[in-house]
């Protein structure tokens, strides 16, 4: 439950930390160890999944202290939540140069959106730009899942994107996965 001042200024999550607003989300990935039929070269994996969430599109890209997000998912209208039963709805929110939060960070650039659509797809996305600012793990990095097929690949490589080399479920070489 997040909790807020009463200008409505900071909102924070159970833990304590500070959370975005509408536009706080993150687009979460099946673990590298449940993908099937890898093929990956190096530092780029192709997979696919167990096909129990078909019915979605997603992505994340990091280039340095540029992120970007975003997620759609179809067939949603019979979801309990009832959060796509709309022809068309939707917010946006955009921050350049902004030191308007409670504690006067600068957030150098936010473009977040979300919405529903056709009384069956819901969507978000955001793009960042030294959000917060500080040095990325990872140099470049992109993840998509399209239903259910997965494509990845990160420089250097890290936990989502291990160092392997496989054709068709096939390990090579590199990290042995898990069984």
């Amino acid at each position: 439950m997040a909790s807020s001042d009463a200008q409505g200024n900071q909102a924070f999550d159970n833990d304590g930390n500070v959370e975005k607003g509408e536009f706080d989300f993150e687009v979460t990935f099946d673990a590298i160890d449940t993908l099937q039929f890898r093929t990956a070269c190096c530092c780029c994996v192709c997979a696919a999944d167990d096909c129990q969430d078909i019915m979605t599109v997603q992505m994340q890209r990091n280039c340095l202290c540029v992120q970007e997000q975003g997620s759609c998912k179809c067939f949603q209208c019979t979801d309990e939540s009832g959060e796509a039963l709309a022809c068309q709805q939707g917010s946006a929110q955009c921050k350049c140069c902004s030191l308007t939060d409670a504690d006067k960070n600068c957030v150098m650039l936010m473009v977040g959106s979300k919405g529903a659509g056709l009384c069956c797809l819901v969507g978000t996305g955001i793009c960042q730009c030294c959000d917060p600012c500080d040095v990325p793990a990872t140099c470049l990095k992109s993840m998509a899942q399209v239903f259910c097929l997965h494509i990845r690949c990160a420089l250097p490589c890290d936990d989502d994107v291990p160092f392997e080399v496989a054709c068709c479920g096939a390990h090579l070489a590199g990290n042995e996965p898990n069984a």
